[in-house]
């Protein structure tokens, strides 16, 4: 089985938040990474970048849009209560 090629899929502000958003993916079979400033012994706080699996990112894609529009809906709901 070839190994899969990983592309680019989003930056996040942190790699906790990086952590959140791979587990995300995770949860729907989708191989997610977080590569940068968390990487080592010893973590710096900075930007982080999540890859994917070239095969899986339209769907990875999909995932991240309906939790963008999700939040977007609690938001405008929240607001206007």
């Amino acid at each position: 089985m070839p190994s899969p090629v990983l592309v680019h899929l989003a930056t996040v502000g942190s790699a906790f938040e990086g952590r959140v958003v791979a587990a995300r993916l995770g949860a729907d079979g989708i191989l997610a990474l977080v590569r940068g400033a968390d990487e080592g012994p010893y973590p710096l706080p900075g930007t982080v970048e999540i890859v994917v699996d070239a095969a899986q990112l339209d769907e990875a894609r999909s995932v991240l849009a309906a939790e963008a529009l999700e939040a977007a809906a609690e938001e405008t709901a929240a607001e206007e209560v």
